[in-house]
């Protein structure tokens, strides 16, 4: 015993315990042959513990705070106290073969030590700490949740008169409406002098709208390069873009296309590493005017979707990101807000970069804040979000302006209170709930094909729905079964593909172009915007009026029409013009041949001299190719068909009238065959 008070007093800490037992605490203490025995006078009936004394008055009414600083201590100077004890009472050699090591008496046997009790205590860490509620199961009822009335600002649906009939080209000019185009000519041009194109002539609006339409039918129609669309060889023969726009135009329109005012982005880019430095701002006139005709002629119903969205890109730019679960791993990342009913692009942000967000509460937070125009909305809407933008502080905040959310969540998210980590057994069968409600929060977690984990604000935690899963038989066949699943899950499985219904609809006929230049990428995705949302008013107007809308390919194609024929309704506008400016004058001439006695057969008997002397029907250009340079020469003047209304630089040097002459379309021979069995039917 000497030498285990010798080992004492080598130990200060271990002497520190010895002196504070006599102040009322009790020394950890075990004989050898392991039987306890009772110190400081108190009473052996006492429950006690194996492997420790039990601790007198003045120790129970200590504050736990104090054991567990001593803890770890005690334990390990006891351990070491026990070695050195076991090595004076037993010496090497006394112990038999086959005989088991004692237990270190200062050891417990379910004290583990402190690098395991470390390892368990983190591996049973809560999901969610600092709430004493339970989960339960979907036997056990859940209170119904408080649900807002659903109060728009506007009537849901397009907000257009439903009295009159909308044309395709008006629907597409509510986004690329005459101001947008002639902004986007203006800066154009712009570009074009900045970088002193040669020959350049200016794009008007007409000619942009012509563009337009080439860029749509691009989608329509994919080829191998831009070139093959006017190669009119048998293989290719693609008529239609050789007849709204030569290739050396289209190219040069692409080559200068700008969206912003030149000299505004030299200011810009002086302001680089500031704060002042916009980021967008070669894509910002265009995408404001988008964005506030989305918003004004179209207004969303109570189901709305917020997901992400990649517009491929491989363009070297600071704005572009990495998402491995997207489809276009890499492109520029934007924030959609989508109608869930039909995939109507109500709203998108531009992600910028991984600053710190404004509100302090996190970039997916202020990314949601942000989509939500609450005063332009309305009231009562539901919005569905993946695990990305899912938080309990967002979705309080929404509860508070009365705006319902649901969606998945994540289990390491920040700021949770209330779920446990065990609230699923180890193996629970396919179509096991457990929920838990937090006030207006309600989590459930629902075993799937692994857990899936739900926070919503608008839904009970069951409902006694199913939902059809595939089962493997024994031998070897697959068959459906019903399995139990949260309300939640079937209501975010049916309205969180909003988004998705969006990019898919896109995807279909795209008209994004390979480009190095990034703006560009946006400006041809800004088109595939407006083409469909165009089209998802002309269905909404279609069942509005009890008819049958167009599909989508349909729909482009006649827009492609139509834009292309925008500059021939001027040409037509202006032979009319002329044909009422020569109308009185004729007039006056057979009122003088009146006053005079002419009879009018006899001008007409001069006209059809005048026709046999000099002039025959044959082809001639409408204008004298002396006169046009020789880049020109397949496009200048050209006029409408008179037959099929298409651009030509052919007319009848006799009829005076415009009509096309290629091997697909001779339309010269079809409307002089019509003229002569017309006269001869007179005669």
């Amino acid at each position: 015993m000497s030498q285990l008070t010798d080992f004492a007093h080598s130990y200060p800490l271990l002497s520190l315990i010895r002196s504070r037992d006599e102040d009322g605490w009790t020394e950890h203490s075990e004989t050898v042959d392991g039987n306890d025995s009772p110190s400081n006078g108190t009473d052996s009936s006492q429950p006690r513990v194996r492997g420790s004394s039990p601790l007198s008055t003045e120790a129970s009414e200590s504050s736990e705070e104090d054991e567990d600083t001593f803890s770890f201590e005690t334990e390990a100077i006891e351990t070491r106290a026990s070695k050195k004890r076991k090595t004076i009472s037993s010496p090497k050699g006394t112990q038999k073969k086959g005989q088991k090591k004692a237990r270190p008496p200062s050891s417990p046997l379910w004290l583990s030590s402190p690098a395991k009790s470390r390892r368990n205590a983190h591996a049973a860490t809560p999901l969610i700490i600092g709430s004493e509620r339970r989960w339960k199961t979907e036997d056990e009822p859940d209170q119904e949740p408080k649900l807002f009335p659903f109060e728009p600002a506007r009537t849901p649906g397009p907000q257009l008169d439903t009295s009159k009939n909308y044309t395709v080209l008006e629907l597409f000019q509510l986004f690329f409406s005459n101001d947008v185009v002639d902004t986007l000519c203006s800066n154009t041009n712009k570009n074009a002098k900045r970088r002193h194109e040669q020959g350049f002539k200016p794009v008007s609006v007409e000619e942009m709208y012509n563009y337009l339409s080439i860029v749509i039918y691009m989608g329509l129609l994919n080829v191998h390069t831009v070139s093959d669309y006017w190669v009119p060889n048998r293989l290719y023969g693609i008529p239609f873009c050789r007849t709204v726009m030569t290739m050396t135009r289209f190219r040069a329109i692409t080559y200068s296309l700008h969206m912003s005012d030149p000299a505004e982005d030299e200011e810009n880019d002086k302001k680089k590493g500031t704060a002042d430095y916009d980021r967008l701002m070669r894509i910002k006139p265009l995408k404001d005017q988008i964005l506030d005709a989305c918003r004004a002629f179209y207004h969303p119903f109570q189901n709305l979707s917020i997901d992400e969205r990649m517009v491929h890109s491989k363009a070297r730019h600071s704005l572009k990101q990495y998402i491995k679960s997207k489809p276009y791993r890499y492109g520029f990342k934007l924030y959609v807000l989508a109608d869930s009913r039909n995939g109507y692009t109500c709203d998108f942000k531009v992600f910028m970069s991984k600053n710190p967000s404004a509100s302090g509460k996190g970039e997916s937070y202020d990314a949601v804040i942000d989509l939500l125009n609450i005063p332009h909305l309305g009231t009562g809407y539901h919005i569905y979000v993946d695990n990305y933008f899912t938080s309990t502080t967002l979705f309080r905040d929404l509860y508070k302006n009365k705006l319902g959310a649901c969606g998945t969540i994540r289990e390491n998210r920040v700021g949770l209170t209330g779920v446990q980590e065990n609230s699923m057994p180890p193996r629970a069968k396919r179509g096991t709930i457990r929920w838990l409600r937090d006030g207006e929060l309600l989590f459930t977690k629902w075993m799937d094909a692994r857990p899936v984990i739900m926070c919503t604000t608008i839904h009970k935690a069951f409902a006694k729905e199913q939902v059809q899963r595939r089962k493997r038989l024994e031998d070897g066949t697959w068959t459906t079964e019903p399995v139990p699943a949260p309300a939640p899950i079937k209501s975010y499985n049916k309205y969180m593909g909003g988004v998705d219904l969006s990019d898919s609809l896109i995807k279909c006929y795209s008209v994004a172009q390979k480009t190095i230049k990034w703006y560009k990428t946006f400006f041809y995705h800004f088109v595939d915007v407006a083409v469909v949302n165009s089209w998802l008013m002309h269905k909404d107007m279609a069942v509005t009026k009890n008819t049958k809308p167009m599909a989508q390919k349909q729909f482009r194609e006649k827009l492609c029409s139509q834009l292309a024929d925008i500059a021939l309704k001027g040409d037509v506008q202006e032979e009319r013009d002329e044909e009422q400016k020569e109308q009185p004058s004729e007039q006056r001439v057979e009122m003088q041949g009146e006053k005079h006695g002419e009879k009018q057969d006899e001008k007409q008997g001069e006209e059809e001299e005048e026709v046999e002397v000099g002039l025959l029907c044959c082809p001639v250009p409408t204008k004298d190719p002396i006169t046009v340079a020789l880049c020109n020469k397949a496009s200048e003047g050209r006029r409408q068909c008179h037959l099929c209304k298409h651009k030509t630089i052919w007319q009848c040097e006799s009829c005076k009238v415009a009509l096309c002459i290629i091997p697909d379309r001779n339309c010269f021979r079809i409307w002089h065959v019509k003229k002569d069995n017309d006269k001869q039917d007179s005669s």
